[in-house]
């Protein structure tokens, strides 16, 4: 049996190179989109060594608005990077390694597409 790991109460299998995080926020009127959005990447990256979460409906940790995520290797950061550039229409998305310093990832090491949504970073002390 393949053991897994939870991330945001998501299920990843075990062994799985993940390295960088993209978080896509929506809002109520931007649901569809991002509904969109994932199952997009799900197609595009079928097969790939790319995690594709669930919409996750209501703020978790330091992100203050619903998102989803897509979990993936360095060696396909620009494929991935690249592709939410222009998929993402007008939602936003943050990209960041995985360093195990949460607040270095989201803050020094942030890379945003599109608006920055402000974090919540006192829930990482």
């Amino acid at each position: 049996m393949e053991r897994s790991y939870k991330v945001n109460s998501q299920l990843l299998p075990q062994g799985f190179p993940r390295e960088f995080d993209a978080h896509i926020y929506f809002s109520e009127a931007s649901l569809t989109a991002a509904a969109e959005l994932r199952l997009k990447a799900m197609q595009e990256f079928a097969g790939r060594q790319v995690f594709v979460g669930q919409l996750i409906p209501e703020p978790i940790g330091p992100h203050p608005l619903p998102m989803f995520e897509i979990n993936f290797p360095l060696a396909l950061f620009s494929e991935v990077v690249l592709w939410l550039m222009k998929a993402r229409g007008d939602l936003s998305v943050l990209v960041h390694e995985l360093t195990g310093d949460d607040l270095y990832d989201h803050t020094q090491a942030a890379l945003w597409l599109g608006k920055e949504v402000p974090l919540l970073y006192e829930r990482f002390k």
